[in-house]
């Protein structure tokens, strides 16, 4: 988190940068780019716990890495990450904390068998730090 008191209510450039950055996410996830989801993801503050998650129906992933290695798993297969940009929304819940909502397609599937699509509402936190915003936490809800 930026360490600045006095960093002020979360800007238009602000809500500009965040969904910039869940654009480049999806992008990235999309094209199988494991360098993007490293650079779109909070770094870990020395002396304080790592601020990455991801928790879903069916699994739990804590820490950056643990992220990152569930990323390499299901880019080995079928991954398309495609929200819908027109209902994208970013709300800022403090000057360094913001909640992004995408409903959004993923469609998957393990290497060699027949990829599913569906709906989830993605709901992602993202966190100011001295590198700029960056995600902390994935929560994908089925819409379905």
């Amino acid at each position: 988190m930026n360490e600045d008191a006095d960093a002020g209510p979360i800007s238009a450039a602000d809500i500009q940068e965040i969904r910039d950055l869940f654009l480049r996410q999806a992008a990235g996830e999309t094209a199988h780019d494991i360098a993007t989801i490293e650079s779109i993801l909070a770094p870990t503050i020395p002396g304080q716990p790592d601020p990455v998650n991801f928790v879903a129906r069916a699994y739990r992933f804590w820490g950056r890495g643990a992220v990152i290695d569930h990323f390499r798993d299901v880019f080995a297969g079928t991954w398309r990450f495609e929200p819908d940009e027109a209902a994208i929304r970013v709300l800022p819940l403090g000057p360094d904390t913001a909640h992004i909502y995408a409903p959004t397609r993923i469609t998957a599937g393990p290497a060699g068998q027949a990829a599913v699509t569906r709906t989830y509402l993605i709901n992602e936190f993202a966190i100011r730090t001295t590198e700029g915003w960056r995600i902390s936490a994935i929560v994908p809800v089925p819409a379905e």
